[in-house]
């Protein structure tokens, strides 16, 4: 941990914030949000406190980051900036990477990477609060048995950012565990000066806080959101650090060279990294994730790695010096493409839309002023609400203008008689009678080096409808 920096290194470090910045802030303004930050905006904005810890029981998280939202919503943000918050989030994460110990060069381009720069700062949703608790770690690692209360204070904050993150500190926690029970069948001796009881006391009170935790974040019994793991987990998970090509065969050879890097890379500490990373890696690839929720892999590696570093001797031998000098310059290419992501990525959502929610709403505005009704398909619609300051859709079975994941509610019936427009992701509405006029709206997801059509939508209005009749 570096609490000072040379003014040297304090002038290169304040260049690459203001750098970021300047792309994360153009990018924001460019970017429209989509189903999932509309969904936490909606929840937030519909409801007091009590009710958003009400409503996020079926969001299977914590309600942190839907407070922060709730805060800022309170300050008057309005919709339209709400990239704002990420930002900020993510501009601490890269002040507090400045702190740690890593090398110089990783302190430059790791602010660039395709999830610092774009994912984590773009895209508001809960998972930017992921790199700044990760480096909070970091800084307060090496020094947990003199000064346990920002180590822990930084495993419960990881904790509340998703259920990714609560296995992340649960991981933490489980090899302080193993730990103190091994310290504990030591002489009275080292076990005072390896394990004090005031690191006992912050230990279990961090344990009891993140049972807590589990037990909030489970669903309610009527929760009807299912998970969802890829068809192909050596693809998906070797894309948190490697994306240039979708097969197969590439995906295997990368996961062998990358897994032996790491065992070479950690071998003075391959236990303690397996307690580390193989549950949240056996939570991604059997029970659910999505490919932007890569990110929490991405962040952990990295910070254990940095957590781990070590630079060899002056003494050491040649062979020593040889893996090292490897080792760092296969892990800075791999860090070089994520870079070279990072800015392929704000390229792509410059040319091309994310979310075509505020087309939407803007065209179907002067519809809804003058009294026609409107229904919707499927989840990714709800990302037009917020531009409305009440539910819009006229067969939402519930009062909220978000979408409750509860087998209560039927979200994919249509009103009767039909309303006079339907919102539908795109061709999913099959147009009965040829009853309406179809208005495509295009939208990409980027990731990477890739476009994902996962936003479009399609507009249904009846063709008898107009601003006079409606």
């Amino acid at each position: 941990m570096r609490l000072k920096i040379a003014k040297k290194e304090l002038i290169v470090f304040s260049f690459v914030l203001v750098v970021y910045l300047c792309i994360a802030i153009i990018t924001g303004l460019h970017h429209e949000p989509w189903a999932d930050e509309a969904q936490s905006w909606l929840i937030s904005r519909d409801n007091d406190v009590w009710g958003i810890f009400q409503a996020v029981r079926y969001e299977g998280t914590l309600p942190a980051w839907h407070y922060i939202l709730k805060f800022f919503q309170v300050l008057g943000l309005p919709y339209n900036c709400v990239f704002i918050i990420p930002i900020i989030f993510t501009t601490i994460g890269i002040i507090l990477l400045f702190l740690t110990d890593a090398p110089f060069l990783c302190k430059i381009l790791l602010p660039f990477s395709f999830y610092v720069m774009y994912q984590e700062s773009v895209i508001a949703r809960q998972y930017c609060l992921i790199f700044p608790s990760m480096m909070l770690l970091v800084l307060a690692y090496r020094k947990r048995r003199n000064k346990p209360a920002m180590f822990f204070l930084s495993l419960i904050v990881i904790s509340m950012t998703s259920s990714y993150g609560l296995i992340i500190s649960c991981s933490f926690m489980l090899w302080e565990l193993i730990i103190l029970i091994k310290n504990h069948f030591r002489s009275s001796k080292e076990h005072n000066e390896l394990g004090s009881s005031r690191f006992h006391l912050f230990f279990w009170i961090a344990a009891i806080i993140l049972v807590l935790s589990i037990i909030i974040s489970i669903p309610p019994s009527d929760c009807s959101f299912r998970t969802v793991s890829n068809d192909n987990p050596i693809i998906s998970i070797t894309g948190a650090f490697y994306k240039l090509v979708d097969n197969t065969i590439s995906g295997v050879v990368f996961l062998i060279i990358f897994i032996v890097s790491l065992i070479l890379y950690f071998r003075k500490h391959i236990c303690q990294a397996l307690v580390y990373t193989v549950p949240l890696i056996l939570y991604m690839v059997l029970f659910y994730h999505q490919t932007w929720h890569l990110a929490y892999l991405f962040f952990l590696v990295v910070s254990i790695m940095l957590i781990f570093l070590e630079r060899p001797a002056s003494e050491a031998n040649n062979k020593e010096k040889a893996l090292h000098y490897i080792l760092g310059t296969y892990f800075y290419s791999l860090l070089i493409i994520q870079c070279a992501a990072g800015f392929y990525g704000a390229y792509l959502e410059l040319k091309y839309p994310y979310s075509p929610s505020k087309d939407v709403a803007e065209y179907i505005k002067p519809y809804v002023e003058s009294g026609a009704s409107v229904d919707n398909l499927g989840y990714h619609t709800v990302s037009v609400q917020p531009y409305f300051d009440s539910n819009l859709f006229s067969n939402n079975p519930s009062d909220k203008s978000y979408y409750i994941w509860s087998d209560k509610y039927t979200y994919d019936e249509l009103s009767s008689p039909s309303a006079d427009i339907i919102i539908a992701p795109y061709n999913v509405y099959d147009n009965p009678e040829d009853q309406y006029d179809m208005i495509p709206f295009n939208s990409f997801v980027v990731y990477k080096f890739s476009l994902l059509r996962g936003n479009s939508m399609s507009v249904y209005i009846k063709k008898d409808l107009n601003l006079n009749n409606s």
